[in-house]
C-alpha cells in the first residue's frame, strides 16, 4: 500500500470517527433541543456507516456486495432523518410518533435489498441503473423538499439561527451528494473523493457548530422568558377565539396582531406565543383561515352568486386580491375561480 493509499485512509477514517464521537456527544447532549440532537445524532450514524462503507471499498479486494447494496440502502434513510431533523428544530410542539417511521420505508426495503443481493456482477445493467437513480434521486429529492420548508418558514417564526444551522447542513449533506454522484464516473474522479471531502465536511462543520454555538441556542425558546402558564394561554386563547370566530373581527381588514392585542391588553409576544401554541399556527396563517373559511362559505351560499370573486375577498377581510388568491389556494389547493366554476357546474 502507497503512502498516498495511506493518507487517505487516515483523512477519511478519521472523518469517519470524529462523525460518531460527534453523534455519540449529541445523543447525550442536554442543552438545546433533546429530541433534535438525537435525530442529528443518528443522522452522523448513518452519514458514517455510508462514508465507512466507501473506504472500505476502495481500498479492501473482494468486498461482498451485501455490504455494498446495505450501504447504498441506508442512504435513504439520510433524506428522511434531515427532514425531520429540521421539522423538530423548527415546530416546537413537533414529537415522535409511529407515523414518523412512514418516511423510513424506502430505507428498510433497500437495507432488506441489500441483504439479498449475492452477486452484483451479474445483475442486470438497467436494473442497477434504476437502483442507483432510486438511492441518489431519494436523497437529493428529501434534501429539496427539506430546503424548501425551512425557507418557507423563514418569514414565520423561524430564528435566523435556526435557518442559518439548518442550511449549513443542507449544504453539507449536497456536497456529499455531490461527491458520491461524481464517483459514478470513477474515471474522472476517485472514489475516495467521497470518504475524504465528507471528513472535511464534517470537520468544517463541527468547527462552525462549536464556534457559532447553534447546538446550544436551539432549544432557546423565544418565548421562554414570558411568564404566562398553561392555565392562563388557554384563557387568552379562548378569548382570541371569541373575538375572531364568533365575533367575526377577521373580517376587519385592518386587523393586526398589536391591534388584537391590545384588544385583549396583552403584549403582542404573549399573544404571538399563545396563537403559536394553542392554535398552531402564527397569527397570518391563524386569521387567513378563517377569513378562507368566511370567503368558501359565501362562495357556498347561493344568494351571493352575483358577488365578484373581489366582492367575496374583501367581504371576508381581505385587503388585496393577491393575498386572497394565495391565501385560498394554500388552504384548499385551487384558486377562487376555479372552485366557484366546479360549484356551478
Amino acid at each position: 500500500m502507497s503512502a498516498s493509499q495511506i493518507f487517505l485512509i487516515v483523512v477519511s477514517g478519521l472523518g469517519v470517527i470524529h462523525g460518531l464521537f460527534l453523534a455519540i456527544f449529541l445523543w447525550a447532549y442536554r442543552k438545546g433541543n433533546p429530541l433534535s440532537n438525537k435525530l442529528l445524532s443518528i443522522l452522523l450514524i448513518v452519514l458514517s456507516f455510508r462514508v465507512g462503507k466507501s473506504v472500505f471499498l476502495e481500498f479492501a479486494e473482494d468486498l461482498d456486495a451485501k455490504f455494498i447494496f446495505i450501504g447504498l440502502g441506508t442512504m435513504m434513510a439520510i433524506g428522511p432523518l434531515f427532514y425531520l431533523y429540521a421539522v423538530s428544530c423548527i415546530q416546537k410542539s413537533f414529537k415522535w410518533s409511529q407515523k414518523q417511521l412512514l418516511h423510513f420505508v424506502p430505507a428498510i426495503v433497500a437495507i432488506a435489498f441489500g441483504f439479498w443481493v449475492n452477486d452484483m456482477e451479474t445483475m442486470p445493467p438497467l436494473l442497477l441503473l434504476i437502483l442507483f437513480i432510486s438511492y441518489y434521486g431519494h436523497y437529493i429529492g428529501y434534501l429539496i423538499k427539506t430546503y424548501t420548508y425551512f425557507t418557507s418558514q423563514r418569514r414565520k417564526e423561524l430564528s435566523d439561527n435556526t435557518f442559518k444551522l439548518l442550511r449549513l447542513l443542507f449544504f453539507g449533506l449536497l456536497i456529499v451528494w455531490v461527491a458520491y454522484v461524481l464517483n459514478l464516473f470513477d474515471e474522472i474522479v476517485p472514489y475516495v473523493a467521497g470518504p475524504v471531502l465528507y471528513s472535511v465536511v464534517a470537520y468544517l462543520i463541527s468547527f462552525i457548530l462549536i464556534q457559532k454555538g447553534y447546538i446550544q441556542n436551539l432549544g432557546s425558546d423565544k418565548y421562554r422568558t414570558t411568564p404566562v402558564s398553561e392555565e392562563q394561554m388557554g384563557s387568552i386563547f379562548s378569548k382570541v377565539v371569541t373575538l375572531v370566530e364568533e365575533e367575526k373581527q377577521f373580517r376587519d381588514p385592518d386587523l393586526t396582531l398589536k391591534s388584537l392585542s391590545l384588544t385583549l391588553g396583552v403584549s403582542p409576544q404573549v399573544l404571538s406565543m399563545v396563537i403559536n401554541r394553542k392554535g398552531q399556527k402564527n397569527f397570518n396563517n391563524f386569521i387567513n383561515q378563517h377569513r378562507v373559511n368566511e370567503a368558501i362559505r359565501l362562495f357556498n351560499d347561493g344568494r351571493h352568486d352575483n358577488l365578484t370573486i373581489s366582492t367575496i375577498a374583501f367581504e371576508a377581510g381581505f385587503n388585496s386580491i393577491s393575498s386572497f388568491n394565495s391565501a385560498f389556494k394554500k388552504q384548499t389547493d385551487k384558486t377562487p375561480q376555479v372552485y366557484r366554476q366546479q360549484l356551478m357546474k
